[in-house]
């Protein structure tokens, strides 16, 4: 014969162990996601540093392009100066000089844009190094983070281990039927199957119990489910 009274104290038992696995399950189910959160941060902030790497080369690029225009500038300046030797009339000389003149002009002014270049690569420059060593701070973070999430891991799971081997030795004692019931209800109910009465109240719902269901499970003769949540009800001494 069942001794009801045996059996609930088992169940209160055997909840406290499922309420600690459950916790122990979300925290490692957790280590996974704060992991792939710790190296999503990192790649963004890695692309900070990649885009004034991209700036810098484009100005540099942009550099180059600017010292060959300012060449061909050069070279049209040396070939109407030569040109200046060889004219026959003062026309012909001033036409040149004016268009050397105007080349010059554009020319101070690729000059002066080669310059502010140069200024803007310089804080690139300055602005990559400065993104590489916080890059190099925090990817120490990052690791030392990974390192104390693998340990944590390690021991969730040691722990779940030896709390799982309990329930196994505390399962073996609580009748089979009753046990069936209580996985059936744990499994819809968010991890709680038995819950205490306290003043009027079942705390799995916090529903209002009747006088009489109260009695009833008090007298512990037989297993006494919430009407409103259907969870197992008890008193706890």
């Amino acid at each position: 014969m069942i001794n009801t009274e045996e059996q609930i104290k088992l169940l209160v038992e055997l909840q406290k162990l499922d309420s600690q696995i459950l916790k122990m399950e979300d925290e490692l189910n957790s280590i996974p996601e704060i992991l792939s959160k710790l190296e999503s941060d990192f790649n963004e902030k890695s692309s900070n540093l990649k885009k004034h790497e991209d700036d810098t080369k484009a100005l540099q690029l942009k550099r180059k392009e600017k010292e060959g225009e300012l060449k061909a500038k050069e070279d049209i300046v040396k070939k109407y100066t030569t040109q200046m030797y060889q004219v026959k009339t003062n026309k012909e000389y001033t036409a040149l000089q004016e268009e050397i003149g105007r080349v010059k002009a554009d020319s101070s002014l690729i000059e002066e844009a080669i310059l502010k270049i140069f200024d803007q690569v310089d804080a690139e420059n300055k602005e990559v190094a400065a993104q590489k060593e916080f890059l190099k701070k925090e990817d120490a973070v990052m690791r030392e983070e990974k390192t104390k999430l693998d340990a944590d891991a390690l021991r969730i799971k040691s722990d779940l281990d030896r709390l799982k081997a309990q329930r196994a030795e505390l399962t073996v004692k609580v009748d089979q039927k009753i046990l069936a019931r209580y996985d059936r209800i744990l499994a819809n109910k968010d991890g709680l199957a038995v819950a205490p009465i306290t003043g009027e109240s079942c705390q799995g719902c916090f529903g209002h119990m009747p006088a009489q269901v109260i009695n009833e499970v008090r007298m512990k003769s037989s297993i006494i489910c919430c009407e409103n949540c259907t969870r197992i009800l008890y008193i706890e001494e």
